[in-house]
C-alpha cells in the first residue's frame, strides 16, 4: 500500500460480513497500519541479538575454566567445593544454550542462517548423533539406541543443522525418561522420503498442550521451578531447520505412554549395498 508520499507500507487487512439489508450485502473492512509493530519487533530482535552476543564471550570463558576445574587441570578438587563447582559449571552449560537458541532464532527469523545442503549418508548421521548424544542420556540414567536396520540412502540436508535436529529430539527424550529408561532412534524408508523417529517412556503429552508444543519459549511446565530447564525453543528451532531443508516434523502421544518425535525428508537415492561407501 503506498501513503501520500508514495512510500510502500505494510498493513494488515481483515474482513467481515455483517449480514443483508434491503438486500444489500453489507462486509466490513478493516486495515491496519503495522510499521509501528514491525519496529518495535525488529528493535526487539536487535536487541536481543546484541544482549546474547555480549554475554556470549564472558560465560563461555566461565564455563571452560569450570570445566578445567573440575576435570582436574589445576589438581584435585577439594571434596567440599566439589559439588558447588559441579552446579556452577551445569548451570553456566544452561546459559550458554539459552543463548545459543536465542542467537539461532534471531537468525531463522531474520533468514540470516545459511544452509550448506549437500547429499548425504543418513544412517551413519543417526550413528554419530547416538554417539554424541549418549553422555548427555547418561546424567539422566537413560539409554539411547538405534533400532533397525540399516536403510542405505542419502538426503539432501546441511549436516550440522541436522546433528541439531537429532540433538534436540534425542535430549528432550532423555530429559523427559524415567530413570532406566530406553530412548529409540528408528528410520523408515518410505516411497520418496524417509521417516526419522524418536520415542521415549516419558509422561506424553496432555491433550491441552499439544497445540502449543511448536510454539516459543513453551514447556508443559511454565512455573518458575521447572525442574526439567530448558529454554522452550529446541522444538521451534528443530522445526525451522527441517522444514528448510525441505521437510516436515511432527509427534504422536498419548498422555502416560509416552511419546514420538518425527521428521520426514525427501530421499536424493538409494544406493545398493554394494554401491555404499
Amino acid at each position: 500500500m503506498l501513503d501520500h508520499q508514495q512510500q510502500l507500507i505494510s498493513v494488515e487487512c481483515s474482513a467481515a460480513f455483517l449480514g443483508a439489508v434491503d438486500n444489500v450485502e453489507v462486509c466490513i473492512l478493516h486495515i491496519h497500519d503495522i510499521r509501528e509493530r514491525q519496529r518495535l519487533q525488529r528493535l526487539q530482535r536487535e536487541f536481543t541479538a546484541t544482549v546474547s552476543h555480549e554475554l556470549r564471550t564472558p560465560l563461555t570463558a566461565i564455563a571452560g575454566s569450570l570445566g578445567l576445574i573440575n576435570g582436574g587441570a589445576l589438581g584435585p578438587v577439594p571434596e567440599a567445593m566439589r559439588g558447588m563447582l559441579e552446579i556452577a559449571q551445569a548451570n553456566s552449560q544452561r546459559l550458554q544454550d539459552l543463548i545459543n537458541d536465542l542467537l539461532d532464532m534471531d537468525k531463522l527469523l531474520a533468514g540470516k542462517m545459511h544452509f550448506d545442503l549437500r547429499a548425504k549418508l543418513l544412517w551413519p548421521l543417526l550413528e554419530q548423533a547416538i554417539a554424541y548424544n549418549q553422555p548427555y542420556a547418561e546424567q539422566h540414567q537413560v539409554v539411547l539406541q538405534l533400532t533397525g536396520q540399516p536403510v542405505h540412502c542419502l538426503v539432501n540436508v546441511d549436516e550440522k543443522r541436522l546433528a541439531q535436529v537429532l540433538a534436540n529430539l534425542l535430549s528432550n527424550a532423555a530429559k523427559f525418561s524415567p530413570a532406566g529408561g530406553l530412548v529409540q532412534l528408528s528410520l523408515q524408508q518410505q516411497t520418496s522420503q524417509v521417516r526419522v523417529s524418536v520415542s521415549d517412556q516419558g509422561p506424553g503429552i496432555s491433550a491441552d498442550f499439544k497445540p502449543l508444543l511448536f510454539s516459543k519459549f513453551s514447556q508443559a511446565d511454565a512455573s518458575d521451578t521447572r525442574q526439567k530447564g530448558g529454554t522452550g525453543l529446541g522444538l521451534v528451532i528443530s522445526k525451522e531447520l527441517v522444514e528448510r531443508m525441505g521437510g516436515k516434523i511432527g509427534f504422536d502421544s498419548v498422555e502416560g505412554h509416552g511419546c514420538t518425535f518425527w521428521f520426514e525428508i525427501p530421499i536424493h537415492s538409494v544406493l545398493t549395498r554394494s554401491a555404499t561407501p
